[in-house]
């Protein structure tokens, strides 16, 4: 009797919490998404609206994202083609499409640009093509390569704790699911946690949301501070419970660039006794750099004891291949949570560090040849005119009427927003420029990711800001039709997530159509 009352008041505070968080929005958009489901497949003309409406979509996105004289190779070809056509029409392809990163006018994306250090990448990628990590015995080399590209990260975000180890992953995403894994093996699992919950602000990577999805973790997202777009440690701290395995940080976030307060969230982290993962894919390898160099970033790695993970792209600011990413952690134990280990599979014991079997050891060969090549004065050089050229975006666009910067960046994005038009309008016009901006929401605003790039063109881009800003106040805000990204937040601002979610998979359906 006195263990069924226990079990039931357990329950019943269970159930409590649940309903505690859970948001009244949460409740209507699972409503509003459960109509919009059922009325798509069970209404008959809703239906037809719907599919006539995607069929436009997709004609009109085919119009905008792909070339409308493009050949189509559907079926393999009954002879292969000679390697001199091939190459001539790769080449002819990329050197298209390279035009645009090499303008300087891409936010993000494209992080160093330089060409001798392109090459060297691809001879180190050429050297080891045909590699693969998987087989030890085959390219001892390449386990090396990836041991010493973890150890050298680690080095420099480790705090002085040499226990501090890691792998290697294809890239910022994968890094965020295996340290969710290993937390929830390690957090989660072993304290008899079945109801696994995380804890982040809104402006974390939607990575965590794919996590959660596929590891079956509620993921409890608080709403920033509206003013300087950073996770408030107060509400983390109210919302904590006994299913709480980890809190998320950015360190920068992706959307305003802005790094989340560390030191209080490791506090709270050790007094809950649950782990702390800091997201610095964007930072990693710009951050231990611009400290040492005198800027203000704060602290945000494992020399704060409450952090258990962190996840830092080789592939950005580490000037390496795409593909690469390196997953850290406090100590032994959690790096072997995220392993994948069957001892009983019929083709042999069977274990890897990630969720890739067969890697290509080709990325992992230039990643380190990148580090090795860059070493620190080469890092302290690159960051220097990085940090110098987003206090003068940011300097400048504070300067601008009509526009305002979102929080205080202190890495490489500068976010900016208007309280006098849309905001999005003087993305498309810019667009019209030539430039590839990122258009965020919640609130409506637009960044720059600077990079090696931007540094060159910095003066351009102010100048041609201005520019478009002056067309904007000139045309004022009246009988003003939205176009391009303008019309398109517009429109996914004002439906339920249902509809959008249709729209981005209609989208992502024509990208993956020849």
């Amino acid at each position: 009797n006195d263990l069924m009352g226990l079990f039931i008041i357990y329950s019943i505070i269970s159930i409590m919490q649940r309903i505690r968080r859970t948001s009244l929005k949460e409740c209507y958009d699972d409503a509003i998404n459960s109509m919009f489901e059922f009325s798509k497949s069970n209404i008959g003309f809703v239906k037809n609206k719907l599919e006539k409406e995607e069929e436009k979509m997709r004609n009109d996105l085919d119009k905008s994202l792909k070339d409308q004289d493009r050949v189509k190779t559907l079926v393999l070809p009954e002879k292969g083609r000679d390697n001199e056509s091939l190459v001539h029409e790769l080449t002819r392809r990329a050197d298209k499409e390279n035009k645009k990163w090499q303008s300087g006018k891409v936010s993000g994306t494209v992080y160093s640009g330089d060409e001798s250090h392109s090459n060297l990448l691809n001879t180190a990628s050429n050297v080891f093509s045909l590699s693969n990590p998987l087989h030890v015995d085959v390219w001892p080399s390449v386990n090396q390569f990836e041991a010493e590209v973890c150890s050298m990260t680690a080095n420099l975000l480790n705090g002085d704790d040499e226990n501090v180890v890691g792998s290697m992953s294809s890239g910022g995403t994968e890094s965020i699911i295996l340290a969710v894994k290993a937390h929830k093996e390690i957090y989660g699992k072993k304290r008899g946690i079945t109801n696994a919950e995380i804890i982040s602000g809104d402006t974390a990577h939607a990575g965590l949301d794919k996590a959660c999805e596929m590891l079956g973790i509620r993921h409890i997202k608080l709403p920033v501070n509206s003013k300087t777009f950073k996770l408030n440690p107060q509400d983390v701290e109210t919302n904590i419970t006994s299913n709480t395995i980890m809190i998320y940080a950015s360190a920068p976030n992706y959307p305003q660039g802005i790094i989340d307060p560390m030191e209080e969230l490791s506090t709270i982290a050790l007094r809950y006794n649950v782990g702390l993962h800091v997201d610095c894919c964007l930072g990693g390898f710009v951050l231990p750099f611009a400290k040492r160099l005198g800027y203000d970033v704060g602290e945000f790695d494992f020399t704060l004891e409450g952090v258990t993970s962190m996840s830092c792209d080789t592939h950005k600011y580490g000037y390496a291949s795409k593909g690469t990413s390196v997953v850290l952690y406090r100590n032994k134990e959690l790096r072997r949570a995220q392993y994948f280990c069957y001892p009983g599979w019929t083709g042999g014991l069977y274990v890897t560090p990630t969720i890739s079997g067969s890697r290509p050891g080709a990325l992992i060969a230039a990643a380190w040849t990148s580090l090795m090549a860059l070493g620190y004065e080469g890092f302290n050089n690159r960051v220097k005119s990085i940090m110098d050229t987003t206090i003068q975006i940011a300097t400048e666009i504070s300067s601008i009427d009509g526009l305002y910067v979102l929080g205080e960046p202190r890495a490489m994005v500068v976010c900016f927003g208007s309280t006098k038009f849309n905001i999005y309008r003087l993305g498309d016009a810019m667009t019209k420029k030539g430039w590839s901006l990122n258009s965020l929401q919640n609130p409506a605003c637009i960044h720059i990711c600077v990079t090696l790039k931007t540094v060159q063109f910095v003066d351009l881009f102010l100048h041609e800001l201005k520019e478009c800003m002056d067309i904007i106040i000139a045309e004022g805000n009246t009988n003003i039709k939205l176009e391009g990204n303008a019309a398109i937040y517009g429109l996914a601002g004002s439906v339920p997530k249902g509809p959008v979610k249709e729209l981005l998979k209609c989208y992502t359906d024509v990208v993956l159509t020849p």
